[in-house]
């Protein structure tokens, strides 16, 4: 019931009920309020609608299942049976619509039969034959009506393959016992459950989406991504990456890169050794990675260099310098280890060296647009324990 609603009845029942007099301004002065509250709601909803649904789930399990008893289904001593292949047949339909609606990839069909001690007709004198037969009878029809679904995969079957695994009935049977008896009937059984997975993935919507990464750093099994987000809708994303250098792609459906940053620092901080252009050792860990998924590409800042001095002489601000108070005062990691990371590499003959770019501003921006076949976002992090930020735009 509406909040205008409630105050019309209590307005209403103050005003029969004689307590107080209430003026014409100082009702519609309520109604006003309710009116005004209710406006107010409208709008915060529209605006969240706006901002897009999904910003935390990104994938959604989803189960389906269906099950029948065919026990009737089946003539009196016959393992085949018309009326059991046209129900399988009337759930294909909502298989097809749920690997469709969920991303179904894999459906497990339980087939189970059982035996009563009931003698069996002939041909199948071997207690649990004939209702192995049936059972295998449920599912040559399934691979009749799924032949794709089997072929790659999706139906996997769990059923009896031996007599041994049928289940037989304990109530006694002698000649001349009532075959329809209720409890035999129970224990001549057919039935199938069919159960299926799926997981579908629910995307970002760009406009309004903010993200933030603390201290992560990737490693070389997931290709040293940090992120990995479907994206949906056209705008901009922006990478912050502060002085640590990350690197932000969009991919299309088939893996293609279609928009990429190269490896960049952004902000403030991003020459944070006076002497050097950039810092030694976060190119020499992104030329140990040369050529691999995280570190491929045009947009990539290459450095060409013949030997250490050559090298030497492309990031030092002084390409004079002989001695560097940065290596011995101010972090020796970043810049000694560095270096003598990079002097190694030249000894072993490299002579090309992965680079990054310095922003002084707090992002950089990349177009994002799903209608040209954009479907998600990736950012690798090779070095350190970086923290970033993403924000996406419209």
């Amino acid at each position: 019931m509406s909040s205008f609603f409630l105050s019309y009845i209590y307005i209403k029942r103050k005003i029969m009920k004689n307590l107080f007099e209430i003026s014409s301004e100082e009702k519609n002065r309520i109604l006003g309020l309710h009116e005004s509250a209710t406006k107010n709601q409208y709008l915060i909803s529209e605006q969240n609608k706006l901002r897009g649904p999904g910003v935390k789930d990104v994938t959604d399990t989803t189960t389906t299942s269906y099950s029948k008893d065919i026990s009737d289904f089946f003539p009196s001593g016959q393992y085949e049976s018309e009326k059991v292949k046209n129900l399988i047949s009337s759930v294909k339909p909502k298989i097809e619509e749920f690997i469709k609606k969920n991303g179904g990839k894999k459906f497990i069909v339980n087939i189970d039969a059982g035996e009563s001690q009931v003698t069996n007709p002939k041909g199948f004198e071997t207690k649990g034959s004939l209702a192995l037969a049936r059972a295998n009878s449920v599912k040559q029809y399934f691979e009749e009506i799924f032949p794709d679904l089997i072929k790659n995969g999706t139906f996997v079957f769990k059923i009896p393959t031996d007599v041994s695994q049928v289940k037989i009935g304990e109530t006694p049977y002698k000649r001349g016992d009532d075959k329809n008896d209720e409890r035999y009937r129970a224990e001549q059984f057919v039935k199938f459950i069919i159960r299926g997975l799926g997981k579908i993935t629910k995307t970002k919507q760009i406009c309004n989406w903010d993200f933030k990464k603390i201290k992560g750093q990737g490693d070389s099994n997931t290709d040293y991504k940090t992120t990995e987000e479907f994206v949906s809708g056209k705008g901009n994303l922006s990478l912050g990456s502060g002085r640590i250098p990350d690197r932000m792609v969009v991919v299309d459906n088939k893996g293609t890169i279609t928009q990429d940053t190269g490896y960049v620092a952004t902000g403030a901080e991003t020459r944070p050794y006076s002497e050097f252009k950039l810092v030694p050792l976060y190119i020499a860990n992104l030329t140990k990675l040369n050529g691999s998924k995280s570190v491929s590409g045009n947009n990539l800042i290459k450095i060409k260099a013949n030997n250490y001095a050559d090298l030497l002489s492309k990031i030092l601000v002084n390409p004079k310098s002989t001695t560097y108070k940065d290596q011995a005062t101010i972090n020796f990691t970043e810049v000694g280890d560095g270096l003598s990371a990079l002097k190694d590499l030249c000894n072993n003959g490299v002579k090309e060296f992965i680079g990054y770019t310095i922003v002084n501003q707090d992002t950089v921006t990349i177009p994002f647009d799903t209608s040209k076949g954009d479907t998600k976002v990736i950012v690798y992090s090779p070095i350190g324990k970086t923290s970033y930020s993403i924000k996406g735009s419209c």
